[in-house]
């Protein structure tokens, strides 16, 4: 897995400093992040992917909080994973 393509797939949602607020533009922004993600790498994307891309990306834009949302991360990088696996299970 290319972890800086995801990385980068995934900054438009990660540079937002409210990527773990669950506010409607936030999940919005998180969904488009994992289309190109998709587009561009393919499915299925496994959990400790997502997770690394995230902390990586979390340690350019603000580098506090992979551990100050650690939970969020982990939460994320699983959501994203069953994401990926729903679109790789229902593609004709």
């Amino acid at each position: 897995m290319d972890i800086e393509q995801l990385k980068a797939s995934l900054k438009p949602w990660l540079a937002i400093d409210t990527w773990h607020s669950n506010h409607a533009l936030d999940e919005q922004r998180f969904h488009k992040a994992l289309k190109s993600a998709f587009e561009k790498l393919g499915t299925p994307i496994s959990f400790e992917s997502f997770r690394k891309a995230i902390i990586l990306g979390l340690s350019e834009y603000r580098e506090n909080d992979s551990k100050a949302f650690e939970n969020d991360v982990e939460s994320y990088a699983q959501l994203a994973e069953d994401i990926s696996y729903y679109v790789t299970n229902t593609a004709q």
